[in-house]
């Protein structure tokens, strides 16, 4: 319980003063006597720490326990996933352009409305004989392909120039050349002596290092109409000579159309971590991500998809989706996403679970057709970099590979050296409970154990020390908030194996511990696990069955106080002490401000009696004793006293007979204050 308690003194005078003459001024002189604190002392209350404790045996003696951490490691970076980057820089292998066919006709309509008279001799829907005409059909006619590209340039392909005569009579001395418009260069040329009506003609082309443009022209060179005479034919006009040109198999090494979908690339990946001899099956992901970082020279919109088929999250395969919008002309556009992993369950086997450490990747890029005239280009390219940002694993399984530790820790043990004084501890036990959290074997060796104070270090000495301790692996508790079943194991030092009473009785300041942890001693795991955050632990616990000789301890309380009283010329403080301890006492009481600091010592010339005991030393009666504290002159220190302070000094006699302390014994005290008051 908390001794530490504030306590305010109020001394109320009421003073009935008569009719005085104004130059009169009276003085007092009184004894004042007023009990000032009421406290209880026992060893549960001395000790104000989270690590140290007591506890009662089955015959209400106490045991003061102590709990101290000594090995807390955790294997977390083991398990190291660094950042890790592939980079493709996929050209387009093709540029995928679908047939094209471009028709042109000259109607009989045409023919005979350029003829003088034609269409009084030769009416639409007549029936007439239609005479021979030479060059009739020498003319150039234009071709627009624009609808479909401006301008193409083939690695491969073909061109097909196909004629056919829809008019109602033969033609002869056809000759016809395809070129781009306004150039000199035929791409085609057709002879053809006889083109019989309704009948066509075909001549195909190579299109390999050939360059068309949008627009395109036809020229008739010359094409006779033989006639139909001596027969008479239906006169249509809109009988017609059609020319087709049909752009096939193509391969362009580039061009500026209107393009199809295109597949740009279509790759799996897999991306392998260099995490020496760890091999990892699966990774919960505590924190961590993929960075996607495009760049593209395609004056079109590309459109990417990513998936990690193996790297889930609620059952949901990992994947993402984004657009690099079109380049600039003759420059590239840059886009960088960042994808969170946090939470995903990433499956490390591979696409078919056959390896370890690697994460296996689809990756697609394509362009949609967007009816918008594009310039596309073999020499562009697309730069796709992806970059696994370091991986924070929450959970792993595998193997954890072998890992030695050596750890040299000094932990504080103040709370011991505390107890100022000589004593001989009757019995003493110490467990060393080590848990192994992880799903590995391991093994643990002591080095060195050892106790230090300002005035000496004492060596743990014990055969238990000599071996090394072996840790089976933890298991998983999927069914359970716990998720990890540790491995345990207890190792027990007394005065029996080990000098462990010797470092106890030193008093440390602090406990040395020299320690190495090897992970996988046997090299077998390998359906291990590691969670974050957890590893091996080793706890020392002290057990102390309060039964001790000494001399000379001092234990200490202070409480808080408040005086308002000055002008104190001299008096005593009175300390009315019950004491159950089977221990002779004496105490000192020190006055301190509220920094602590020490503004007066008072001391006794009494001592605090032991209780009385029977033939086992076990208290049957406390004793009343009473410790005078006189003192002069302190009525400033009194003013600013805030705290008092109890030093406590025991001496169990004889020195070689151990007294046994137990929970029911106190030592009460009263504190009374005897002031003489001066008042003007």
């Amino acid at each position: 319980m908390d001794m530490k308690c504030t306590i305010t003194y109020f001394l109320v005078f009421f003073l009935l003063v008569s009719c005085r003459h104004d130059f009169e001024r009276p003085t007092w002189e009184t004894d004042i006597s007023t009990p000032l604190i009421h406290t209880s002392l026992d060893f549960t209350n001395i000790i104000n720490d989270t690590i140290l404790k007591f506890d009662t045996l089955n015959d209400n003696s106490l045991k003061l326990l102590f709990q101290k951490e000594i090995i807390n490691y955790s294997f977390d970076s083991l398990i190291n996933l660094k950042p890790i980057s592939t980079t493709k820089n996929v050209k387009l292998e093709t540029i995928n352009f679908s047939n094209t066919t471009i028709t042109n006709s000259v109607t009989l309509g045409n023919l005979i409305s350029s003829i003088d008279f034609g269409t009084f001799l030769l009416p639409n829907g007549g029936t007439a004989i239609i005479p021979a005409y030479s060059d009739l059909l020498n003319n150039v006619f234009p071709i627009d392909a624009n609808e479909y590209f401006e301008e193409m340039i083939f690695t491969e392909g073909n061109i097909e120039l196909i004629i056919e005569n829809g008019l109602p009579t033969d033609l002869s001395n056809v000759v016809i050349e395809l070129r781009n418009a306004g150039q000199s260069n035929n791409i085609i040329t057709m002879n053809i002596p006889t083109l019989v009506s309704g009948e066509s003609k075909t001549t195909t082309q190579s299109l390999a290092n050939q360059t068309l443009f949008g627009n395109l022209e036809v020229e008739i060179i010359s094409a006779d109409i033989v006639g139909t005479s001596p027969n008479a034919v239906t006169i249509d006009y809109s009988d017609a000579l059609t020319s087709k040109i049909i752009i096939r198999d193509i391969e362009l090494q580039e061009g500026v159309a209107i393009f199809p979908s295109q597949e740009i690339f279509d790759e799996d990946t897999v991306v392998a971590f260099d995490i020496g001899e760890v091999k990892l099956k699966r990774v919960l992901v505590a924190e961590g991500g993929v960075e996607v970082v495009g760049v593209s020279t395609i004056q079109d919109t590309l459109k990417i998809e990513y998936k990690i088929p193996g790297t889930t999250f609620n059952g949901q395969p990992f994947e993402f989706y984004y657009e690099l919008p079109p380049a600039p002309e003759g420059g590239s556009i840059t886009e960088t996403k960042l994808f969170d992993f946090s939470g995903y369950l990433i499956d490390m086997t591979g696409k078919y679970g056959d390896t370890i450490n690697t994460i296996y990747t689809e990756s697609r890029g394509w362009i949609d057709s967007s009816g918008v005239i594009t310039h596309i280009s073999l020499e562009d390219s697309v730069f796709n970099t992806i970059t696994i940002k370091e991986i924070i694993p929450d959970k792993a399984w595998g193997y954890m590979g072998k890992d030695t530790v050596y750890e040299n820790q000094e932990l504080d043990f103040s709370n011991f050296s505390s107890f100022n004084g000589q004593f001989d501890l009757k019995f003493t036990e110490v467990k060393l409970l080590t848990e192994n959290f992880i799903g590995a074997n391991a093994d643990i060796k002591i080095n060195n154990f050892k106790s230090i104070n300002d005035q000496s270090e004492i060596e743990l000495n014990s055969d238990i020390l000599s071996s090394i301790i072996n840790i089976n692996a933890a298991s998983e508790n999927l069914n359970s908030g716990h998720e990890v079943n540790s491995s345990t194991i207890e190792l027990v030092f007394d005065e029996k194996n080990s000098n462990i009473d010797e470092l106890i009785e030193n008093k440390p300041k602090t406990i040395g511990v020299d320690f190495e942890i090897l992970l996988n001693p046997n090299d077998n795991q390998e359906d291990g696990f590691l969670f974050r955050n957890y590893g091996i632990k080793s706890e020392l616990q002290i057990e102390i069955p309060l039964s001790f000789s000494g001399s000379n301890i001092i234990l200490k309380d202070t409480l808080d106080v408040s005086f308002s009283i000055d002008n104190i010329q001299q008096g005593s403080l009175s300390l009315l002490v019950q004491n159950s301890y089977p221990i002779d006492a004496e105490i000192k009481m020190i006055l301190m401000d509220e920094n602590n600091l020490a503004l007066e010592n008072l001391f006794s010339e009494q001592i605090v009696q032991a209780s009385e005991v029977d033939a086992f030393g076990k208290t049957i009666s406390s004793t009343s004793s009473e410790l005078h504290f006189p003192f002069n002159n302190i009525s400033e220190s009194l003013l600013s006293c805030k705290k008092i302070a109890f030093e406590v000094k025991l001496d169990t006699q004889p020195s070689n007979q151990f007294i046994t302390i137990y929970d029911y014994y106190t030592m009460d005290l009263k504190l009374v204050a005897k002031f003489n008051y001066y008042l003007e």
